[in-house]
Formats: C-alpha cells, structure tokens, sequence
C-alpha cells in the first residue's frame, strides 16, 4: 500500500486483522489517536416527521403589483397606498409585528426585509412625485445603497440636501455625474432652500459634537478620572469637522469621505468644475490639511458610531481622501490655480503642510515598521 493510500484509506489496512495497524500513520506525534468510530449507524428520522413549508405566494405577488403600479402612479396619495398596502402584505406574510401607521415609521421597521428592487423603484418613483419623508425613511435604513441612474442629480435639483449627505454617505457607487451634481449643489447653492437645509446639516454637526463633548466630562464607573477615549476621539473628529467650516463645506464632508470615490471618476467630474468652484474646493480641502497638521492623533473612530451613535464621524475625511482629492484636482486644474494670484497664498502653505506631514510620516515610517513586526511575533 502506498503512503497516501495509507492516509486517505487507513480502514482497508484495519481490516486485515491487527489492531496496532487500525491507525497506521500518527500524524501528530505524541498525540493519542482517536478510537475508532463506531460502526452502529444512528437511527434515521421517517420523512413523515418534517417537511419544507412551502414559499408563500403571497409576498411575490404583492412586489409584483407594487413594481407594476409604481409605472401609472400619478400621485403621492396614491403611492403612500400602495406603499402601505405592500407593507402590511409584507409583516402578515413574513409573521412581523403590526408595522406602525405612519409610513415612514413602517418603512424603517421592515427595512431589513424590504427587497432592494423594489426600493429603488419607490425612491425613483419619490423623487418624482416630491415625496421627501419615504425617501428620507429608504435612505436611513440604508436600501438605496445602489442609488438609481439620475437620482442623486435629481435630488440637488431639488435642493434636497440632506437626502444628498445621506445617499452619499451609504452609496457603494457613485457616478462621475452624480459626484458633478453634488459638488455644484453645495459649492454654487442655487437657492434659499439649499443654504437653509445645509445650515440644518451643519447644525446636526454641531448637536452631535456638544453630545460627544459631554460625554466626555461624564466620570467612569470604573476610574473617576477616566474618560471614554472613543467619546474623546469622537469629540475631536467632530470639532475638526465643524469648527471653521462654512454649512455647505460642511456637506463636502459626506462626498469625499465616501470610501467608494474612485479617483478616476472624481477627475473626470473635477475636470467639469469652473474657476470660481475649483477654487472654493481647493480652500476646503487646504482647510482640512490644516486640521490634520494641528492634529496630528485624529484617526477613524468606529466605536464612535457602533457605541456612541455619532453617525457623522463616519463622514470626517481622512486625511488619505484629502490628499488624494487635493492632487486630482491639481492635476486638472494646475494651470488655473498657479495663475491665480487670489489662492497663490493657499497653495504655498498648503505645500508647506503637506511637505511637513510627509516627513513626519517617514521618519515614524522604521518605528511603525519595528512595532508591526513586534505584534507579528506575538
């Protein structure tokens, strides 16, 4: 018998009798062998005893005629009842709890189960029909994570900006159109209506920071001089974040701290930008350089928004993200921002900053290095 005979069929070399040969190879040495199993079979279950519940039907015929009536929808009444009806058809079939009355309240609660076509084809159908309450609900329980051709542009040409931070903060994909749309939309605000409801984002930046900067002064239950060093971080995030920002840079933040802005597709909707807004995107992005050069410690915070609920210190750029949007935008436009004599002032400290961070980086470089493969040899 050959060696791997031996390993993967060891049973035809037990038969021949001898039990010193019923394992023949230890492939653990010092290890005792397992026994042998045991030859009796369990006792098999009748098929009487257990079945597969048959699929209802009922569900797949609701989201048929939801997709189908969402094309002749004429109206927001109307689509609040389909929506409602569809809803109820979904807790009923799936055995949920009674949904609540209001619909967006009732979209929220069965967001885990809301089939994704279905609620690409109700925002597109929102949109259209102006209806901002179910497409705020689709968009914080987090369905549109694929959002529909044009409805992004759609939405900065309705001054909805808050439905804008909150698609670009969950989008797996973004298109160069919809990355134009939204750098127009809150670096040139077309109306009133836009600049009110970008102050309102820049005031839920302000609450959640007060809220993290409290819960900085509260005292641990283990040390009373402790604090939470999540609540601390998430503190100075959202400090960076808004101290020194105006509302509608502040919005910026949702666009550029999406991780799924390729740099390719942001040139190419850079390269679209007109002087006045190429120059406005240059001092936000310098004004985040300048944060991450006074301080330096700031990093990602998860904890911040699993534990603390700080939803938007996942929208606070890193410092790579700026960086990287900063050098794109040079490569498009280098020309016009050199020959500016209005942001020549910004350029050079934003080289000098950029120069002084790249040496700290190297010279830290070794030591990251050395403690890298300090936890390797743990």
């Amino acid at each position: 018998m050959t060696l791997l005979a031996a390993i993967t069929n060891p049973a035809a070399d037990s038969r021949s009798g001898s039990s010193e040969r019923a394992h023949p190879i230890v492939l653990t040495p010092g290890v005792t062998p397992p026994p042998p199993p045991s030859s009796t079979l369990p006792t098999p279950i009748p098929s009487s005893t257990w079945s597969l519940s048959p699929a209802d039907p009922t569900l797949a015929t609701a989201a048929s005629y939801l997709a189908a009536s969402l094309a002749s929808c004429s109206s927001l009444p109307q689509l609040r009842a389909l929506l409602t009806t569809f809803i109820t058809t979904l807790s009923r079939s799936l055995a949920l709890p009674t949904p609540p009355a209001a619909l967006p309240a009732a979209i929220r609660a069965v967001a885990p189960y809301f089939p994704a076509a279905i609620a690409s084809l109700v925002a597109s159908k929102a949109v259209s029909l102006a209806g901002h309450d179910i497409l705020l609900a689709l968009a914080e329980s987090r369905l549109l994570p694929h959002p529909p051709p044009e409805l992004i542009s759609s939405l900065c040409d309705n001054d909805w900006v808050d439905l804008v931070c909150v698609l670009l903060r969950q989008a797996a994909d973004i298109r160069s159109s919809e990355i134009l749309a939204a750098l127009r939309c809150f670096l040139s605000p077309a109306s009133d209506k836009a600049y009110d409801a970008m102050m309102d984002v820049k005031c839920r930046w302000k609450d959640a920071a007060v809220l993290a900067v409290n819960r900085c002064r509260e005292k641990s239950a283990v040390k009373r001089k402790k604090v939470d060093a999540a609540a601390r971080l998430a503190a100075l995030l959202l400090m960076m974040g808004h101290d020194g920002f105006t509302s509608p840079e502040v919005c910026l933040h949702y666009l550029f701290a999406s991780g799924n802005v390729d740099s390719v597709v942001l040139g190419a909707a850079l390269a679209e930008l007109d002087g006045g807004e190429v120059v406005r995107l240059m001092r936000y992005l310098n004004k985040w350089i300048r944060k991450y050069w006074s301080f330096s410690e700031a990093h990602t915070c998860p904890e911040a928004v699993e534990n603390l609920r700080l939803e938007q210190c996942d929208s606070v750029p890193s410092f790579g993200a700026v960086a990287r949007a900063l050098g794109v935008l040079l490569d498009n436009h280098f020309s016009h921002l050199v020959l500016n004599a209005d942001v020549r002032e910004d350029l050079r400290a934003a080289d000098l900053m950029v120069r002084e961070l790249a040496a700290e980086a190297e010279s830290s470089g070794p030591i990251l290095d050395l403690l890298h493969r300090f936890q390797l040899d743990k």
